[in-house]
């Protein structure tokens, strides 16, 4: 006898899924808006230095915000595809087990795909290590970092992962650098976020530093 129970429960929480999505892209929509908003008013403020660096900041911040709701939404797909899957595999497999068995499975199945808990996560499937690995050249998170000396050009400094984003300023050789987050992978260049000394922020391409001053 098919439990009917089972189905409802995995159609609540792929449902819990598909609104999560839902509210996220709706979100993506508006940070876009506020992008678009604050590049009219970095442009309009080019001549005076103090608005534009106020408004470069708050672009830089509102593009970097938009990177992580895109990454979270990412997420939230391969989450519901997970429990879409889970859902469906353990349904074949327990046609022949009794209704509470193959409730009981399928319950398991989507729990297992979500996290373990049943709740909707947002944010990484997995719970982070204590430390991180060092990533190709030593870098890791927590870390220190310097932008190489070999070439003798500025390193940029951007907003957000990626070569279209707002270049915020240069960093010239030497310059000591904190790694707050990252790698992340994109047009070819694994980017970190970083602080320098002096409290400014963005992203750079890793590619370009490393572990001890030369």
């Amino acid at each position: 006898m098919i439990n009917f129970g089972g189905k409802k429960e995995e159609g609540d929480k792929n449902e819990a899924i598909s609104q999560a999505m839902r509210s996220m892209s709706d979100q993506i929509g508006r940070q876009a808006q506020e992008i678009k908003r604050l590049q009219e008013e970095l442009e309009s403020a080019q001549q005076d230095a103090a608005a534009a660096e106020k408004a470069r900041k708050a672009l830089a911040a509102a593009e970097a915000r938009m990177a992580q709701m895109e990454a979270e939404l990412k997420q939230l797909k391969e989450q519901l595809a997970a429990a879409t899957a889970a859902g469906a595999a353990a349904a074949s497999a327990g046609k022949s087990a009794s209704g509470s068995a193959e409730s009981g499975s399928v319950a398991s199945a989507i729990s297992s795909a979500l996290g373990g808990s049943g709740a909707v996560k947002i944010g990484p499937s997995t719970p982070a290590p204590a430390a991180a690995a060092p990533a190709a050249g030593g870098l890791q998170i927590g870390g220190v970092a310097y932008v190489q000396k070999a070439g003798g050009k500025n390193l940029r400094l951007r907003s957000a992962p990626g070569l279209d984003s707002t270049v915020l300023d240069g960093l010239p050789p030497g310059t000591k650098l904190t790694l707050l987050a990252g790698p992340q992978e994109k047009d070819g260049y694994p980017w970190w976020h970083i602080r320098t000394s002096d409290g400014r922020e963005g992203w750079v391409a890793g590619t370009e530093l490393v572990t001890t001053p030369e």
